[in-house]
This record gives structure tokens, sequence and C-alpha cells, in this order.
């Protein structure tokens, strides 16, 4: 017997590997001989949508968008101070690590990266797979926020950029 969620059709949701998303309808999904239940997610930038069992939500990452309180914290992050780039360090390891926190989909650590990468650009260029984590870190948070605080997503991401202290 499957649990009982805490989601509920209608609720925004953080889906760490798309983004920011909501839940359309719950119905049943034949999984491995068994009928599970399972919500419907469409995924707003993309419009895509995902069938996530459940059991599942949790194991994969999703939770609920952020709360006014949550949204001081993320810019307590944002504004605070951030890692230097360290050039000694295998640069590799070091975008395994961003992409680990930008993939975790807690907002605290997706807010660590946006930060130290804005910081880091207005210094120096980025590799690729920098920029691209970046992109991906921006767009997540930017979405998320705008939601929260009920503004659209340019102007939640230059609200984001000013928390950091660089120009959009």
């Amino acid at each position: 017997m499957a649990r009982k969620s805490s989601y509920k059709v209608g609720d925004a949701v953080f889906y760490p590997a798309a983004g920011v998303g909501m839940i359309e309808v719950e119905e049943d999904l034949f999984l491995n001989g068994q009928c599970e239940p399972c919500f419907v997610i469409r995924i707003m930038e993309s419009s895509a949508t995902i069938k996530v069992p459940l059991a599942n939500m949790e194991k994969n990452g999703i939770r609920p968008l952020l709360d006014s309180k949550k949204i001081n914290d993320l810019f307590k992050v944002l504004s605070g101070s951030g890692k230097n780039r360290s050039t000694a360090g295998n640069q590799m390891e070091r975008c395994r690590e961003l992409a680990r926190k930008v993939n975790a989909g807690t907002c605290m650590e997706i807010g660590e990266v946006v930060r130290d990468l804005l910081r880091w650009k207005s210094k120096k260029d980025l590799s690729f797979e920098e920029v691209r984590l970046l992109q991906i870190g921006c767009n997540h948070l930017a979405r998320e926020v705008a939601i929260a605080t009920g503004t659209t997503p340019e102007d939640a991401n230059h609200r984001i950029r000013e928390q950091v202290g660089v120009a959009a």
C-alpha cells in the first residue's frame, strides 16, 4: 500500500532534474506488475510532463516551493561571502561538485552555486560546463523566486543578481 502524500493536485513543486512544475493530476500507473498512484507534473519551462509515483516523490528530490522565510534565507546565501575560485584544483572535480549541488535541488545549494559562478564570471571567463551550470541554476532559482514572490522570472533574476552584487 502506498503512503499518503503531503502533496495535492494544484501544488507547485520543484523537481531537481527539470525545475519548477505544477502537479496537474493524480492517476494510477501500471509499474512492475502493480498499479501505483502517481502525480503528473507539468514542468513550466519546457511544458514536459513527468509521472512520478507518490512513493518516489521524496526519493526524487521533489520538494515544495520556497515560502517567504526561505526566500529571505536564500537572499542571505546569495549576498553572503562565497568560495574563491581555486585554480590549483582539478576543474573537473570543481564542476562535478557544482553539478552535484545544482542537481541536489535544495535552493540554498543552488543559491551557493549561482552566487559563486556569478562572482567568478565577473572576474574571469567560466568554462563551458560552469556557464551551463550557471544558466541552469539561474533559471531554476528565478522561476522559483518568481512564483514565491509573485513576480516575473526576469524580475526575480534581476533581484538575484542584485543580492549577489553583480550587474545584470
